[in-house]
């Protein structure tokens, strides 16, 4: 009885001790996290494999000055809230959250970002399986982190001799993960004899024999990196195309808040952003009132401006991107579309505006015609669709096209919005009645111009369609040939039980039928790409008319 009480007497004085890794992670905690007495903008977790572990450092933390509101936990087990709330306060601006250690078991090594301001990480306890620790480090070597450096600790014991073993062994997975792209399956079994000296280095024979047969995979996932570089290329190419600027996405909000009767968007100025590209949203009421979903800060909970300008929103949580798919700018998009098809006597928005250009920019009065050009194929599926502008001159002796499709962008570009008196609209207006045909014959005109670009772009993006059907059911082909044949060895099926031998035969025969569907279904699908992409037929709808006129003409400008 005296013993047991003398233990546990020794327990509970030895659980409030620091062992040498706790020491060590103290100093370390110290010179890295503060300046003095004073704390830094720097932020480190700390991973355990164990609660138990977590709650033992919590105590050594918070009795050595680094707990109160600098530390942070996350458990398995964990309410939702709490967690998010967590996760929140550590991906903020260190100058608004003061969490400056998040303490975290591997329930926090799985799917959560936490490489906003933080690129340090120690590993307090190795897991034995090499997948966790990938994990955890994931965490913050990821996409997005803004250091240069991703720092990560491994502390262990200076006595063991083992610390050289394990970092030659981590530098081994390290290379064999560039080859393998996962280490886990070969590797797991030998992390425990490693970890704690019985072992001195991986052998990794199985391992190398496996790496010729998962290049081909690994080089499939780089394949795919490039193919994601390409499209962001095309991308930010159909940006360019379709003007899909910051100012005109804004531009189309703004008009649409006016045509809704809802208040307009209030410049604010932001630190580090340009005038003019940052915007508090008004109140909103209605549908619009989903709109505003969104905007508070995760952890300061403030309503946070809004920028149409990725670069401005990039590596920033204190202004939220308004993008395309926003719901701002899609519900602003679908007004717009439906106003440009509603009736005149209920219709809000214009569909002829007119714009002045300096006196020498331009020899007269002119006109331009946007028309929504629509390009189907075979059982009229839309293949493509854009707006198109088309434009000329409107002279006394008639209507004059302006070929350069560049210098009738550039009228709009450089022009700006002006009124008419009633004298000098009405004549034009009368210019514009008599030479309709002629002007609707220059978008036609213009419409199958572009039609022949677009063949070249359509038939392009037909083969790659068939391509990329017949990799997939090729590489289909092969991977279900590859594993009849390996149901084909023998095997001992007296080990298995009835049901067992049933559902094998049931699986082996449900395999040899998708592969006989191959076939077939490689030419369907090759048959409906070519009927999809046959018979191109360009359709236009006029949308919107600009008219063009010097200066001296307009009695007022604006903007």
């Amino acid at each position: 009885r005296r013993m047991l009480d003398r233990l546990r007497s020794w327990a509970q004085q030895a659980a409030r001790r620091t062992d040498a890794k706790a020491t060590a992670v103290l100093g370390w905690l110290a010179s890295h996290l503060k300046d003095g007495d004073r704390w830094t903008n720097e932020r480190v977790i700390l991973f355990t494999e164990y609660r138990a572990t977590q709650q033992w450092m919590q105590e050594i933390l918070a009795s050595h000055g680094f707990g109160g509101e600098r530390l942070a936990l996350i458990y398995g087990g964990m309410d939702p809230k709490e967690r998010e709330g967590v996760k929140a306060a550590f991906q903020a601006n260190p100058s608004e959250s003061p969490v400056r250690i998040l303490l975290a078991t591997d329930a926090a090594s799985e799917g959560i970002d936490l490489q906003n301001h933080c690129h340090l990480m120690i590993h307090l306890e190795i897991p034995y399986n090499p997948n966790v620790m990938e994990q955890r480090n994931g965490r913050i070597d990821r996409h997005g982190q803004r250091a240069s450096e991703v720092v990560i600790w491994h502390p262990v014991d200076a006595e063991g001799g083992h610390g050289d073993d394990i970092l030659r062994a981590l530098r081994k997975l390290d290379a064999m993960r560039a080859d393998m792209g996962s280490v886990n399956p070969v590797i797991a079994p030998q992390l425990p004899d490693l970890l704690e000296g019985r072992r001195r280095d991986l052998d990794t024979r199985q391992a190398e024999a496996r790496m010729e047969k998962s290049r081909r995979f690994v080089k499939a996932e780089r394949d795919l990196r490039e193919r994601v570089a390409k499209l962001h290329e095309r991308l930010n190419e159909t940006r360019h195309e379709q003007s899909l600027v910051p100012d005109h996405i804004e531009r189309a909000v703004r008009t649409a808040l006016r045509l809704a009767d809802k208040p307009d968007l209030e410049p604010v100025s932001l630190a580090g952003a340009p005038d003019g590209t940052v915007f508090r949203m008004p109140p909103l009421s209605g549908s619009w009132s989903r709109c505003l979903e969104g905007l508070e800060h995760p952890y300061t909970q403030k309503v946070r401006p809004i920028t149409f300008d990725h670069g401005v929103a990039k590596g920033r949580d204190d202004v939220v991107l308004v993008h395309l798919n926003h719901r701002l700018v899609q519900m602003s998009l679908r007004l717009l579309r439906a106003e440009i098809w509603a009736r005149d006597d209920v219709k809000k928005l214009h569909r002829v505006t007119v714009r002045s250009l300096p006196d020498g920019r331009i020899e007269g009065p002119a006109v331009v015609v946007m028309s929504r050009l629509v390009v189907t194929g075979g059982n009229h599926h839309r293949l493509h669709e854009e707006l198109t502008e088309a434009g000329g001159y409107l002279r006394d002796a008639g209507f004059r096209r302006e070929e350069r499709v560049t210098e009738v962008r550039r009228w709009l570009e450089e022009s700006h919005p002006a009124a008419l008196s009633d004298a000098t609209f009405d004549a034009l207006r009368t210019r514009f009645d008599k030479q309709r045909d002629s002007v609707l014959a220059a978008v036609e005109a213009r419409s199958k111009d572009r039609l022949r670009f677009l063949v070249n772009t359509i038939e392009t993006r037909k083969r790659k369609e068939a391509e990329d059907i017949r990799q997939v059911l090729d590489d289909l082909e092969r991977a279900l040939k590859t594993e009849i044949a390996a149901e084909q060895q023998p095997v001992q099926l007296s080990l298995f039980s009835e049901d067992e031998r049933t559902q094998l035969k049931r699986d082996r025969a449900a395999l040899e039928a998708r592969l006989a569907r191959i076939p077939k279904e490689r030419e369907q699908e090759l048959r409906a790409i070519e009927e999809r992409h046959s018979n191109a037929v360009e359709h236009t709808f006029p949308v919107a008319v600009v008219l063009l006129v010097p200066n001296s003409l307009a009695t007022e400008k604006r903007g």
